[in-house]
């Protein structure tokens, strides 16, 4: 919806602030629609080097164990093997957990790294490191966003995609910024020593179906609610009539650059507010991007085999965004803590084995399944690359609360589709899941291999704000033995 923000101070040209900010509103954390549309450009996807063409990355929040997906350990006392067995996937030899059956049948179609490590063993923490590739300065639970960090790979996107001239922006993260469940702000993805005009667009949510959890381990459902895009829909306090007055009043701040200058203030409004204002006005179209928002056009029982909860609308979204031309999709599993759902996401210190046995492990294995089988009959599997993953793993041993507490010096990442080896394992770990054994795979390392499987070249430098020319990938290197 478009509001009217900021305050009636007036800047340069005797312009106001509010008049200014009437013309595009502001989005989500300070992006404009116009500036995303800024931050587009083409990228090399279609070197001989990549074949995604896209990449769906299922994030789960606050740290997937391996033992209980994709690396259990049965010869393992039971008190590091836990409760759960295990099951044979379509690769001879390679298991995972009993209750990922529809996963396991894609193991022939994808990558699994058993040997994913870093030491930034906390949530935020974690969250910047494998977002980004490179540590904080230092370990605290609530780490903040800085614009001296890293760019997170979804904002390197953005930043690559700059003077591209497309509808859609080039990188989403759904269903809301990393923290909006617990009301603070995590770091990751932003766009950091580039600027914020190069963050993802991060929708909007609204969880619809509520309830008051007894304490932060009382999962009983995954999250109902629904997705908005920030400035890119007319609310009911604004009419078709007042838009176009407001178009009007872009094309007159545009005719008073020469009073405006360089202003930050008139940098605002270019060919891209122009272009927000078409696709503003265009968005219900049918040829529009945006209507890969609008889960309505897809058969029920496709919206049912994906889950009818906010991570399965999610990934269809996911789906119907690379379709209409997105490089870079993130669907975050999310605490929503203090918004009246799931407390827990993946951070199960407690009631570990309950929560995802009746919950988070059959809504993964439904989501992902759903996704890798809707990609795979429209054609899209062979140019997008589904990344299953987290910012930590868990424990090697159960603590006396029935759960497992956080341990980032071992985790799996599972990559199925484009650009990457089939049927491979790549990278092992000990009997009792307490570290890698074998062929260490950093954050870096797994961000430069992402980007070498979309074609891109990791030697390539970016510009900070500062002029400055900063490493593309802060640590680390692609891994060949990975991409096909």
């Amino acid at each position: 919806m478009i509001r009217v923000l900021g305050s009636t101070k007036t800047v340069c040209g005797g312009l106001s602030r509010r008049e200014m900010l009437r013309a595009g509103g502001l989005s989500l954390l300070g992006m404009s629609l116009p500036e995303l549309m800024q931050a587009e450009a083409t990228l090399p996807l279609n070197s001989p080097a990549g074949k995604a063409k896209s990449v769906i990355l299922l994030f789960l929040f606050g740290g997937p164990p391996v033992q209980e997906t994709f690396d259990p350990k049965p010869n393992a006392p039971r008190e590091y093997r836990g409760e759960f067995g295990s099951i044979p996937t379509s690769v001879p030899g390679v298991h995972f957990c009993e209750y990922l059956p529809r996963m396991a049948k894609w193991m022939n179609r994808s990558t699994l790294i058993r040997s994913f490590t870093h030491d930034s063993n906390d949530h935020s923490a974690g969250l910047l490191h494998t977002i980004t590739g490179a540590p904080p300065d230092r370990i605290e639970s609530l780490v903040p966003v800085m614009p001296t960090q890293a760019p997170g790979i979804n904002s390197v996107i953005e930043y690559l995609a700059r003077d591209e001239q497309k509808g859609a922006p080039a990188s989403v993260w759904m269903p809301c910024f990393p923290g909006w469940g617990q009301l603070i702000v995590r770091p990751g993805p932003y766009g950091g020593f580039l600027g914020r005009r190069f963050d993802p667009l991060f929708t909007d949510c609204e969880i619809t179906v509520k309830y008051d959890a007894e304490d932060f381990y009382d999962t009983r459902m995954e999250p109902v609610g629904r997705m908005r895009v920030p400035s890119t829909t007319l609310g009911p306090d604004l009419a078709l009539d007042r838009f176009h007055s407001r178009f009007n009043l872009a094309e007159q701040l545009g005719r008073k650059a020469e009073l405006l200058g360089n202003s930050p203030e008139y940098r605002r409004f270019d060919d891209f507010q122009k272009k927000a204002f078409h696709i503003l006005s265009d968005s219900q179209g049918a040829a529009s991007p945006w209507q890969a928002f609008n889960l309505d056009e897809e058969q029920a029982s496709l919206r049912d085999r994906y889950g009818r909860h906010l991570y399965g609308e999610a990934a269809l979204t996911a789906r119907r965004l690379v379709e209409r031309g997105v490089r870079f999709v993130t669907v975050s599993w999310e605490s929503f803590e203090k918004q009246g759902n799931d407390p827990t996401a993946w951070d199960t210190h407690e009631k570990h084995f309950p929560v995802l046995k009746d919950h988070h492990l059959p809504a993964l294995d439904q989501v992902y399944s759903a996704l890798c089988e809707d990609l795979s009959s429209r054609g899209l599997l062979d140019e997008t690359l589904v990344v299953v993953m987290g910012e930590m793993g868990r424990s090697p041993r159960v603590n006396p609360r029935g759960g497992r507490d956080h341990w980032s010096y071992l985790q799996n990442v599972l990559l199925t589709g484009a650009g990457v080896k089939h049927g491979l394992v790549y990278g092992s770990s000990d009997a009792r899941a307490i570290h890698v054994d074998s062929k260490p795979v950093s954050p870096g390392d797994l961000i430069a291999t992402l980007y070498s499987a979309m074609g891109i070249d990791t030697h390539r430098m970016l510009e900070s704000l500062d002029g400055r020319p900063r490493p593309m990938v802060p640590e680390g290197g692609p891994v060949r033995a990975i991409l096909a």
